[in-house]
């Protein structure tokens, strides 16, 4: 990478911690925070704007033409700093020396109902091929870069390249054990999990019975 697309990014980068700070900002405000020209600061905007990563809330009124007010999008928030891993795991930590392992697979069934709630309708009144289609597609939206085939077999291969909550199942096992019983029941078939990424596998792979 070249020192002036560093530079690039680095005042792309500015911009968005500017907003997060102030909320919403026109590109003058922008600029004369940055020392960056006015023009220069459009072009960053309409790159990001392009991203996704900002968008144009409004008009603000003064002397003179409206100036566009520049805002985050909900996307922008994943460049900055999230600790969600760590709190899941202090309040699991709690859940389980003040309830015991039981207590914690209790909150873990919870949370798998809500997830079943949740994916029914994607994969309600399909068939097996187009079922497991469906959960891979859904699955990559949350994250886990999945991916599926069929073997020769008849039966279906279920890989997850990521796992998003890889932190927390390292410490709480159970985890890996609701998520194969929440695919079998979605699917109707006894799955088979051949690795898991929390086991130091590379991927977590599924073997859905024909």
């Amino acid at each position: 990478m070249t020192a002036e697309r560093k530079e690039q990014g680095s005042t792309r980068q500015s911009i968005l911690q500017l907003l997060r700070r102030n909320g919403e900002m026109t590109a003058l405000e922008l600029s004369e925070c940055l020392r960056v020209g006015a023009v220069g600061v459009r072009q960053h905007l309409a790159l990001l704007e392009r991203d996704g990563l900002v968008r144009i809330a409004g008009l603000r009124r003064s002397v003179g033409r409206p100036s566009h007010l520049y805002i985050l999008t909900p996307e922008a928030e994943e460049r900055f700093p999230k600790r969600y891993d760590r709190l899941a795991l202090e309040m699991l930590a709690y859940i389980s020396e003040t309830g015991g392992p039981e207590a914690v697979d209790l909150v873990l069934t919870h949370r798998r109902a809500g997830q079943m709630h949740e994916l029914v309708p994607h994969l309600s009144g399909k068939c097996r091929t187009e079922q497991v289609a469906a959960l891979c597609a859904v699955l990559s939206e949350q994250g886990y870069m999945c991916e599926w085939g069929q073997e020769p077999d008849g039966s279906y291969v279920l890989i997850e390249f990521n796992c998003p909550v890889d932190c927390i199942a390292r410490q709480h096992a159970q985890l890996c054990a609701h998520e194969l019983q929440l695919y079998e029941d979605l699917l109707g078939v006894q799955l088979i999990q051949e690795s898991t990424i929390a086991q130091g596998a590379q991927c977590c792979r599924y073997r859905v019975t024909a």
